[in-house]
């Protein structure tokens, strides 16, 4: 009998952190989840705990392995995605001096300010295709360097979240090319780390670990790690890619042209492109592709799910309550609510600028706001609105994608935004673009990082050839009888960003 082969891959989020094991046409056969903290330790300041992330990283793998049942020695490789943007020194035995600084934080906003003013920005977009934002890695170095000197002196490399994880797998330091261009101090045409952008600011190269292509085995499960993730020492790793890549090609993105629109706490449409296209002066993310020979284009909004997720939290205690009672999904609740109001949400417009906001405008401080309401409204209304408002920011995202150079056709989603019909519905609506929810939406990050796994050990010849490994579970067509209101409301969220830029600054600045 054939001995079966399976790959473990985790994806490693904001909130908590999934284990899938897949066979090797990237089926999810059994996977894992168990959720971590998030701390709040000042105005602005967002932090994780590395160690209690890799402690869950561990956790998952050895629930996953024994619920399976299976030998540890059928698995032929691990591969991880993660979370980007975030920062974390370590010293030079690989301990972390401090929190991981998240994504989310925005303590370094004079920094932020201070390399977007002059020449910088088209000193930085000509060398690395990108402008930073607060939310960005340049900030929160020169933060560490300016602000902690203490930590920087003892830091030898500045990691992200994956790479930690990489590194309590492997015992190395390393990178791979997506990931160092995240850190937008990396050349997306040579592939290697700007040497003249970081002598311009002051960050030393030694610092930054060594890049790779995503494809590489860059080490093996070590005798340490294989104790307490219940892996087989031994077992090869490859090194992968974060959570924009690989949701590309968990997605069935991954040749030429192909957009996919990922609903999560952050939301983004990414294309696949071999031509590196982008805006100078508002530039998307250009990021390197899992495949050496292709980019990532990505329009991001920060608090796309995210601005649901607040919603729930801020205004949805009795329907958490009734979801418990019934076994079902707070969001469910939610979605039922909206689809009782009419598009438009009776001239309500939600602006989802929760925490700043980066595709298309690169604007750390714009906030976001209810503009509309009136005595007629009620919480229903206002869960459409949410939706409606990040609707009409990825219809504006999209737009200045194409203005690039982009054809748009269609979206393949996944995330879990698209467990919701009346989203799913809104935001074909809005944009006037079909949108396909692919099979396992929930779990393509994970499945798009078993996949490179699986390319990195010869099972496939090259990332296009895993397209049509993933199906199309529905598609969802724009009903064109509601373009005209929902048009009409776009435009009055356009106008309401430009009105409102000075009031975020002067809000700002208020002690």
């Amino acid at each position: 009998m054939t001995q079966k082969k399976y790959i473990l891959a985790h994806d490693t989020g904001t909130g908590g952190n999934k284990a899938v094991l897949c066979d090797l046409q990237g089926k999810v056969l059994y996977s894992a989840y168990e959720s971590y903290g998030i701390s709040y330790p000042q105005p602005e300041w967002v932090e994780q705990d590395p160690d209690e992330l890799w402690r869950v990283v561990a956790a998952t793998s050895r629930k996953v392995i024994q619920e399976s049942g299976i030998d540890p020695v059928d698995i032929i490789g691990v591969g991880v995605s993660a979370q980007m943007w975030n920062t974390l020194p370590v010293d030079e035995k690989g301990k972390p001096l401090t929190p991981m600084l998240s994504w989310l934080d925005l303590r370094s906003i004079k920094q932020a300010d201070r390399v977007t003013l002059g020449d910088m920005p088209s000193f930085l977009f000509e060398h690395t295709g990108n402008i930073p934002t607060a939310k960005d890695s340049i900030p929160k170095i020169l933060w560490l360097k300016e602000e902690r000197p203490d930590i920087w002196n003892r830091t030898a490399y500045l990691l992200d979240c994956k790479e930690y994880i990489l590194f309590k797998l492997t015992g190395k330091i390393a990178i791979d090319w997506v990931g160092a261009s995240v850190y937008f101090l990396f050349n997306p045409y040579t592939k290697k780390w700007s040497q003249e952008v970081c002598k311009e600011l002051g960050i030393p190269l030694e610092k930054l670990p060594p890049a790779y292509p995503c494809t590489e085995v860059i080490g093996e499960i070590t005798e340490e790690a294989a104790k307490e993730t219940g892996l087989k020492a031994g077992t090869p790793v490859v090194i992968c890619a974060g959570d924009v890549a690989v949701a590309q090609s968990g997605a069935a993105a991954n040749q030429e042209g192909k957009v996919h629109l990922c609903i999560g706490t952050a939301t983004w449409i990414g294309v696949s492109t071999s031509t590196f296209l982008n805006d100078p002066i508002k530039p998307f993310w250009g990021l390197n592709h899992i495949d050496p020979k292709k980019y990532i284009i990505a329009g991001e909004m920060e608090t796309g799910g995210g601005a649901l997720m607040w919603f729930r939290d801020a205004f949805c205690q009795e329907e958490k309550r009734l979801a418990a009672e019934q076994g079902r999904s707070v969001y469910e609740l939610i979605n039922d609510q909206v689809e009782t109001i009419p598009p438009g949400s009776d001239k309500l417009i939600f602006l989802p600028w929760l925490s700043g906001e980066r595709a298309p405008v690169l604007d750390h401080y714009a906030r976001g706001g209810f503009i509309g309401l009136n005595m007629g409204h009620n919480k229903s209304h206002m869960a459409r609105a949410v939706m409606e408002g990040v609707a009409y920011h990825l219809r504006w995202i999209c737009e200045s994608m194409e203005r690039v150079g982009f054809q748009i056709d269609a979206f393949n989603g996944i995330g879990g935004g698209c467990n919701s019909n009346a989203w799913t519905q809104i935001i074909s609506d809005v944009t006037g673009k079909p949108l396909r929810v692919v099979n396992n939406h929930m779990e393509a990050g994970a499945v798009g990082a078993a996949l490179t796994v699986a390319v990195g050990l010869g099972v496939y010849p090259n990332m296009d050839a895993l397209d049509d490994l993933i199906g199309i579970d529905h598609e969802v067509q724009p009903d064109e009888g509601r373009w005209k209101r929902y048009d009409a409301m776009y435009q009055e969220y356009r106008n309401l960003y430009k009105l409102l830029v000075p009031v975020h600054r002067r809000l700002y600045q208020i002690p």
